[in-house]
């Protein structure tokens, strides 16, 4: 009896880690949060989120985000290399509107990839080289940031390359701290 418990029990614990959503194992949908974008964002991809999104492809992330992406910036190193994307719930007008304040009101629009890398890869040397996403995305920069309005194509080019992590890098502590 004992033995059947015990494994009744491992077949629940697999079958409740199975079902959960890999990357994402607390996601609440947008509605959860009664149109609080702010709250969706900071549960799903906040502080306390950090690390669950870990060594993901960046597909799973647009298969969730229920918010409409507005604009991205793309950020290149050593003039080979996609090091990161931000996207952007706003506009790019209002994206160069926000930057010329303190910044913080900004990241409350934003959610943040860093080391975009493909999805077979397993180190370093070989990151998603500038030629390959240039091909698609030509106003991408070999060296520094560009700052494009969103096209749904980019799912298509990005959504392969594992993320080492998706944040919302805003807390309603660092708008108290600016005052």
């Amino acid at each position: 009896m004992k033995r059947c418990v015990l494994f009744f029990l491992a077949v629940l614990v697999c079958m409740t880690a199975i079902a959960r959503k890999p990357g994402y194992a607390d996601y609440k949908p947008l509605s959860a949060f009664g149109g609080d974008t702010v709250a969706y964002l900071n549960y799903n991809w906040g502080f306390q989120a950090m690390g669950t999104n870990v060594n993901a492809p960046l597909q799973q992330f647009f298969d969730r985000f229920e918010l409409p992406i507005r604009s991205v910036k793309f950020t290149c190193v050593n003039g080979y290399v996609l090091a990161s994307v931000r996207f952007y719930i706003i506009p790019c007008d209002s994206v160069a509107k926000l930057k010329g304040q303190r910044g913080l009101p900004l990241n409350k629009c934003s959610l943040f990839s860093m080391y975009v890398y493909p999805w077979e890869v397993e180190n370093s040397e070989n990151l998603p080289d500038y030629e390959t996403i240039h091909r698609s995305i030509p106003e991408l920069k070999e060296k520094g940031s560009v700052l494009l309005p969103w096209k749904e194509e980019y799912k298509e080019v990005l959504g392969r390359y594992l993320v080492q992590d998706v944040q919302y890098n805003w807390d309603e502590n660092d708008e108290k701290r600016l005052k």
